[in-house]
């Protein structure tokens, strides 16, 4: 028996277009990429093409015959994109500094932390705040790779100037006097990273008064 007679409908031919839709979301749905496990994300350093670079770097002492060093990079976006401790060639005035305490990790070596450096740094431009002192301790892949590097301090003397904001007697303003006078939170640690991010910070504030 004819099922769709015996329910008053009249057998047709099938519907080609609906057919040929179903036939395609089920390929779409075979060949859909497999999901990213959740919090995983390929380290990928896009800095290239002119987007700042916040850095800062932090003596640790000297251990040894090598004078250890904190490097710290952060992007525009508010992220660290490295933090490393480097294990460097101690010049003659360091050497009776204070050791460094006991570090978490062992620091790298100088030339495998030079390629790292140079390879984030391309096409960067650097921020630092007193830029030729910071600037003299970057590595010379990093300071080569880079496009150029601003200072923040000299900037911030312009924009205080102009604001008439009432900048300390004593010479330099630090850090810490610049984020006082803009109202912005101080620094809770010497960590590298965390001056980074108050250079950033700086820097944006300084944006928006300009």
């Amino acid at each position: 028996m004819n099922i769709a007679a015996f329910f008053g409908r009249v057998g047709s031919a099938p519907d080609l277009s609906r057919i040929d839709l179903a036939l395609r979301t089920v390929r779409a749905r075979q060949h859909r990429a497999p999901p990213k496990p959740f919090g995983r994300r390929a380290f990928r350093p896009d800095i290239a093409g002119g987007d700042r670079l916040y850095f800062n770097v932090r003596s640790l002492g000297v251990q040894g015959r090598d004078h250890v060093l904190q490097y710290a990079f952060a992007d525009d976006r508010g992220n660290v994109v490295m933090s490393a401790f480097v294990r460097a060639a101690a010049p003659g005035a360091l050497m009776l500094a204070t050791p460094p305490g006991d570090l978490a990790t062992e620091p790298l070596d100088e030339a495998r932390f030079n390629d790292i450096a140079a390879r984030i740094c391309t096409g960067a431009t650097l921020v630092a705040y007193q830029r030729v002192l910071q600037g003299g301790l970057l590595p010379q892949g990093a300071a080569g790779s880079a496009a150029s590097i601003d200072c923040a301090w000299r900037r911030f003397q312009q924009t205080a100037r102009r604001l008439g904001l009432a900048a300390p007697t004593r010479s330099p303003v630090t850090l810490q006097d610049a984020l006082a006078l803009a109202r912005l939170p101080p620094l809770e640690s010497e960590d590298a990273a965390m001056r980074a991010l108050s250079i950033r910070a700086l820097w944006r504030w300084m944006d928006e008064a300009d």
